[in-house]
């Protein structure tokens, strides 16, 4: 993420700053933040325990031992996110109509852009894949998605791992969920359904880190 300036207003006999409310809902920030001095500079993180992610080497045992089976889910169902609208932060069209995860995939009718959520037909699959109708998020560049016949995805799940260095932790209307970078696939354009919403700029800038931190050696 890029370096963000932040205004230092007076409050009472003390100074302060405002910290962006995607920000604080990401990190899940409550009426209290704990602050650290570092030899970097100032830590903020919220209250509570500190969740220390896994090395690679250890995110990929403890997803080896925990072997994840998709197939036995029927649909997005029994990943919890059937309920919740995606908050992308944008006003909608006047004709278009809200979606929510749940609804049936429908037919892809506008352009499909870099960090857009949409409902994605998974199957057939094979082995630990993720299967079934579920939201994903589209990785691959507006250059390629343009000409090409096929996008890069990466699935969504609500099945929580907060220590897997290659999940990166979204919030949906108040809902916990994960991007799963682990599973990212080439799908083609025919297996897009509609749009549900998009990542903030805090998310989609967190998720290219990542990508490049898990894919880039």
């Amino acid at each position: 993420m890029k370096p963000m300036e932040l205004k230092i207003a007076r409050i009472g006999n003390s100074r302060g700053v405002r910290l962006p409310a995607e920000v604080i809902k990401r990190y899940r920030m409550d009426s209290v933040v704990l602050m650290e001095e570092t030899a970097e500079g100032i830590f903020l993180r919220p209250s509570g325990p500190v969740v220390n992610k896994l090395s690679w080497q250890e995110t990929a045992a403890e997803m080896a031992a925990e072997g994840e089976d998709w197939s036995e889910w029927d649909s997005v169902v029994g990943d919890g996110l059937e309920t919740a609208p995606w908050d992308h932060g944008e006003p909608r069209k006047v004709t278009e109509k809200t979606a929510v995860y749940g609804a049936k995939p429908g037919p892809m009718k506008s352009k499909i852009r870099r960090f857009e959520i949409r409902w994605t037909d998974m199957n057939p699959t094979r082995g630990a894949e993720m299967g079934k109708a579920r939201p994903a998020v589209i990785v691959s560049k507006d250059d390629l998605n343009a000409c090409l016949q096929t996008v890069v995805i990466c699935p969504l799940t609500s099945r929580l791992h907060p220590r897997w260095k290659s999940r990166l932790p979204v919030t949906c209307e108040s809902r916990a969920a994960e991007i799963a970078v682990d599973q990212i696939r080439t799908v083609s354009r025919a297996r897009l359904g509609r749009k549900l919403g998009s990542l903030s700029d805090i998310d989609a800038a967190a998720l290219a880190r990542l990508l490049v931190e898990m894919y880039g050696d």
